[in-house]
C-alpha cells in the first residue's frame, strides 16, 4: 500500500510516466476525469437536496459530456448516491477528527484510502474511494483551502496506480466496465459498511494518542 510523504502531492507525480501495461496505463490516465466528473455529479446530486455548502470549484469542473472518465463518473455518482446515503457521515467524522491540511493531505489520505482495500478491490470500494476523494474536497474548502481540489484529484490516481487498483480495474475490462454497475452494485453495500469500520480503525491506530 501506498505511504504518505507529508507534503501536498504524490512522490515523484508524472502524469505521462508509461507504467504497468497499457490498460493500466489508460485507466491511471483516465482516472483524474472520473474522480472529477463523479465530484461535479454527486455536487449537483446534494446541491439539489440542500444538503451541502457551496463549493465553486467543484461547480466550475468542466466536463467532455461524451468521455468515458465523464460518463464513468456520472454513473458512480449515481451509484454513489445510495452508498453515500448509508456511509457518508463515517467520512465526514474521520475528516473531522483528523483536520487534515496542505501539509499532511496526502498523508491521511493514503492511511485512510489504504484502510478501504485491507481485505481486497471491489467496485463498491472503488466507489468509497471516489466518495471520500470527494468528502475530502469538500472538507478542505470549508476550512479555507482553496485550489486543493486538482491536488486531490492527483492524490486519488496516484493512489489507484500504486496499490494494483488500476491493475483490477484494467483486468474488469477499465473504467468502462463501471457503465454496467447499476444492476449488480447492491451485493457491495455490506463491503462497503465493513471498510468504514476499517477506516474508524485506521483513524484510532495512526491518529489518535
Amino acid at each position: 500500500m501506498a505511504s504518505g510523504n507529508g507534503n501536498e502531492d504524490p512522490p515523484d507525480w508524472n502524469p505521462t510516466q508509461p507504467l504497468g501495461t497499457n490498460a493500466e496505463e489508460q485507466v491511471f490516465l483516465e482516472t483524474v476525469e472520473v474522480f472529477q466528473s463523479y465530484d461535479f455529479n454527486r455536487y449537483q446530486q446534494e446541491q439539489n437536496r440542500e444538503e451541502v455548502p457551496m463549493d465553486p470549484e467543484i461547480a466550475a469542473i468542466q466536463q467532455d459530456p461524451g468521455s468515458t472518465g465523464s460518463l464513468v463518473g456520472m454513473r458512480l455518482a449515481i451509484i454513489g448516491d445510495d452508498i453515500n446515503a448509508r456511509y457518508d457521515k463515517e467520512f465526514q467524522v474521520m475528516l473531522k477528527s483528523l483536520q487534515p491540511t496542505k501539509d499532511n493531505a496526502y498523508e491521511y489520505f493514503t492511511k485512510i484510502a489504504s484502510s478501504l482495500f485491507e481485505s481486497g478491490i471491489n467496485w463498491g470500494r472503488v466507489i468509497a474511494l471516489l466518495g471520500f476523494g470527494y468528502r475530502m474536497a469538500i472538507h478542505v474548502y470549508q476550512h479555507g483551502m482553496t485550489g486543493f481540489l486538482r491536488s486531490i484529484a492527483r492524490f486519488v490516481a496516484d493512489f489507484v496506480l500504486r496499490n494494483r487498483i488500476a491493475q483490477w480495474i484494467a483486468q474488469q475490462g477499465g473504467w468502462v466496465a463501471a457503465l454496467d454497475l447499476d444492476n449488480v452494485y447492491f451485493k457491495y453495500m455490506m463491503a462497503v459498511l465493513v471498510v468504514v469500520v476499517l477506516g474508524n480503525i485506521v483513524v484510532r491506530r495512526f491518529f489518535r494518542p
